[in-house]
């Protein structure tokens, strides 16, 4: 083993660190610009509106940190530009922006833009906005578009720049200019109780993304899609539910007085007499081209729309139908109009169809509902959800009603895969945990048949050894693989299921009453040979061993007794050394409720504050003269009255295993900071430090560093004598992650160590990457130092590698005296070990 050890320090460096640790928590400055209700901010500077509840709603599921940046929207786009924001919510894509910025593929919201003028302003298409002053948002698609329309008409548009929708319409109502053009969201809700009017010019229907720098945030961006695609799949989602509270609220909608026009226009007689009227009012010749061009223009929108847009009339016949009507009828356009459902749709259908629109005729109020459609040709069903409103003219008059028709098809059939995700692995094909807690849910409420029945864990050991050195592409493909022999090893009635990572299960009914019936002890037998023989992947061959646990699901009482049982045996197997197979039974069973006691017993003590502290010292001898006290380390010790006393080897794992790390840091930090006026007393110098031990679920913690930066406002003292100790293990996971927490509690003062060097996956990356002060050579290399050349020779190897890099060396474990002195002598000056001192309680160390 100590030689294996030996290479991989030696070799370390050719292990790239992006190949084995993952990325850290997300970081994103969102510029946010006042755009309500799609985009905004709380009186509390918290990001709001509608696609800003939508991010906000997303980055709690991928534990993204969000930091809002108040900017208007074209120095919003500046700064995105710049890169000096991360993203930008509610943004039109243009060819301009193309060039620097980069979005999702799934629109997160669609919008359109409309004219808006004070009441009673007689303003019904794009000509009457000739020499008018229209206030448009600097920079945005609006200014854009309406610049074109301008060039393109010859019609003289006076666009006046404004930092936000708000500052336009508030300068149409102050009579400073004569129109604003705003999206459709802000401006129906801005015009409701106030003397302002939507005008019947509407344009650029207009998809709106999340964007992020050109080329970066790629991770970011294929999370939002694939949320976005989910959350439109399910009509009870977030995404509705944000949209609904942002909507405007009215008893029913009422059409303004423009859109019959707007409708109208679709027709092509009243489009064509439209067209003679302004040839005959207007420059007859010169603007014939110029609406044609808006006639197809106006088209092309309605027939991109991804719906389909129909009218009809008080008797219920077409009077207009986009081409998304005419490719799910699978008809011309032309057929559709004049008709009614009856002649387009099945008798059942055409009823019902019928009914809702004679309720929407009847009530004038909204409606929407889904409908169902079989494609006359394939026979395919098509689900569609539709909405209906009533066309209401300015006399106040009924004239019809406009519904708009989507295809929820494909969301339906997300949906239904998602609920299949839901019970199965995505990778294996196999049931997952909530398959087996179903089954095992059945077998317990079966009481006659569970005797017979048996749950079976079955564990690959050393899995993540093996993903680190074969990688994760290969990982997976082992995973199946496995999966697929338990799989065929099974019969009727046994089910076999992947419970997460590298551990699958097995449910069987049929293996007997006893734990060691031939029956069984051969089928297990037989798997085990199974598993035993190597696997290939991509043609290399791989033996894999495995740990098993079984229970008996007669002996416990419900399911997840069960689940607990056969967890606990497999890692009673793993615990003695794997490749084998262990049974739950009653001493396992008093095992782990002795555990469970203990468990209770040490967040009680942590409750009321019954750990306790002790302080072993560390010295630097120099090899002539007596040794000098240079600081201590804090170690956690716990008396209980029932337990008497336990070690840290017992409560330490626990609390690890069950989330309670944090609260011992606290407990450590708070002691030491109450001790700091005793512990300078220890000492005749001001050098001195004191060392604790952080875990991996420690550093993880949210608020680790912002405590310790209040720890040191409060106590400064720490900043120079407090040394953090980190093993080997709490780097794997996350090695940038980690390195960045490190550098920052280093610009505050505090100190590092690197403990139990050489004992793990050894690697000189992490000397290369973090602000070490400190190597801690393991008590294990120490102990043998005498007697054993491959311990010297490690030791060695390891004080030269810290003096080339410039870091101190301290050994743990020193007991003897002659340890002490060839220590030294290879040039360790610094020690720690029952020799020089045990862990004592601080009084004992105190210089009174």
């Amino acid at each position: 083993m100590r030689r294996v050890l030996t290479f991989l320090i030696g070799l370390s460096l050719y292990v790239p660190a992006s190949d084995v640790f993952a990325d850290s928590v997300k970081h994103l400055k969102v510029g946010v610009y006042d755009n309500p209700p799609k985009l905004m901010l709380t009186e509390e500077g918290n990001i709001s509106g509608i696609l800003g509840d939508l991010l906000v709603q997303i980055s709690q599921q991928q534990d993204w940190q969000l930091t809002p940046v108040r900017c208007r929207f074209a120095d919003c786009l500046a700064l995105l530009e710049a890169g000096h924001i991360d993203i930008l919510p509610d943004v039109a894509m243009t060819p301009s922006r193309k060039q620097f910025i980069s979005t999702h593929s799934e629109p997160a919201l669609l919008s359109w833009s409309k004219i808006y003028t004070r009441s009673g302003a007689n303003i019904r298409d794009i000509f009457d906005l000739e020499n008018k002053r229209i206030a448009v948002v600097e920079d945005s698609v609006q200014q854009s578009y309406l610049t074109d329309i301008a060039t393109g008409f010859d019609t003289p548009l006076i666009l006046v720049p404004v930092e936000s929708f708000e500052k336009g319409f508030e300068q149409v109502l102050n009579a400073e200019v004569d129109a604003v053009a705003s999206n459709q969201f802000f401006g129906d809700n801005y015009v409701m109780d106030k003397a302002l009017d939507s005008t019947p010019i509407v344009f650029m229907p207009t998809e709106l993304y999340y964007a992020v720098p050109k080329g970066q945030h790629r991770d970011v961006l294929r999370v939002i899609d694939s949320r976005l695609k989910s959350l439109k799949a399910n009509s009870k989602s977030a995404y509705y539910q944000i949209l609904d509270q942002y909507a405007p609220t009215a008893s029913f909608i009422k059409l303004p007085n423009w859109i019959w026009y707007i409708i109208a226009a679709l027709l092509l007689s009243t489009v064509g007499f439209i067209i003679f009227n302004r040839m005959l009012t207007r420059r007859v010749a010169d603007k014939t081209r110029q609406l044609a061009v808006s006639e197809k223009r106006l088209e092309v929108i309605l027939n991109s729309v991804d719906g389909c847009i129909f009218i009809k009339d008080l008797d219920l016949k077409y009077q207009y139908a986009n081409q998304r009507c005419a490719d799910l009828l699978q008809i011309p356009v032309e057929q559709i109009y004049g008709c009614n459902d009856y002649e387009l749709f099945a008798e059942p259908l055409a009823d019902f169809l019928t009914e809702k629109d004679r309720h929407v005729l009847r009530t004038r109020k909204r409606l929407a509902y889904q409908e169902q459609h079989v494609d006359p040709k394939t026979g395919e069903e098509r689900l569609l959800w539709s909405v209906k409103v009533p066309l209401i003219g300015p006399d106040g008059h009924l004239n019809g009603l406009c519904g708009i028709a989507t295809d929820v098809s494909e969301y339906e059939a997300l949906k239904s895969q998602v609920n299949k995700l839901a019970k199965f692995d995505a990778l294996t094909n196999l049931g997952n945990r909530q398959t087996l807690i179903e089954h095992l849910s059945d077998r317990y409420s079966k009481h006659s048949s569970k005797s017979t029945d048996w749950l079976m864990f079955i564990d690959i050991d050393q899995f993540k050894t093996f993903n680190d050195r074969y990688g994760h592409d290969i990982g997976d493909q082992l995973l199946k693989q496995v999966g697929e022999r338990i799989r065929s090893h099974c019969r009727a009635g046994e089910f076999v299921g992947r419970l997460g990572a590298d551990e699958f299960y097995c449910l069987s009914q049929t293996l007997g009453h006893q734990y060691r019936l031939s029956g069984f002890d051969e089928w297990l037998n037989q798997l085990e040979v199974k598993l035993g023989a190597p696997f290939v992947v991509d043609d290399t061959q791989l033996f894999v061993s495995f740990s098993f646990g079984v229970v008996r699901l007669a002996d416990c009482k419900d399911y997840i007794e069960a689940m607990k049982a056969a967890d606990l045996s497999v890692q009673h197997a793993k615990v003695s050394g794997g490749a084998c197979i262990r049974f739950f039974n009653e001493d396992m069973q008093q095992e782990f409720n002795q555990r469970q006691l203990l468990l209770d017993a040490l967040k009680s003590a942590i409750t009321h504050e019954q750990l306790t502290l002790h302080y072993q010292p560390q010295y630097l001898h120099n090899g002539e003269g007596p040794a000098r006290c240079i600081g201590f380390e804090a170690l956690l010790r716990w008396y209980d009255d029932e337990h008497g006393q336990v070690s840290p080897a017992d409560f330490i794992p626990l609390a690890e295993s069950n989330g309670l790390m944090s609260q011992l840091h606290f407990v450590v930090m708070n002691q030491v900071m109450a001790d700091m006026d005793n512990l300078s007393t220890c000492f005749d110098h001001d050098d001195w430090i004191v060392a604790i031990n952080v875990s991996a679920s420690q550093l993880r913690a949210s608020d680790f560093l912002s405590d310790l930066q209040h720890r040191v406002a409060t106590e400064p003292r720490l900043a120079r004598h407090l040394e953090l100790e980190v093993t080997e293990s709490v780097l794997i996971e996350d090695i940038d992650g980690i390195a960045q927490l490190m550098r920052e509690i280093s610009s505050i003062g505090i100190q590092f160590a690197l403990d139990d060097f050489g004992t793990g996956y050894s690697s000189l990356i992490y000397l290369k990457l973090l602000p070490l002060r400190r190597l801690k050579i393991d008590q294990g290399f120490v102990k043998d130092l005498l007697s054993d050349r491959s311990d010297e020779a490690i030791v060695k190897t390891v004080i030269a590698l810290a003096d080339g890099l410039g870091l101190e060396t301290i050994a743990e474990g020193v007991e003897t005296k002659a340890q002490q002195q060839r220590l030294v002598a290879m040039g360790c000056k610094q020690l720690q070990g029952y020799y020089l001192g045990r862990p004592e309680p601080l009084a004992h160390w105190r210089k009174d």
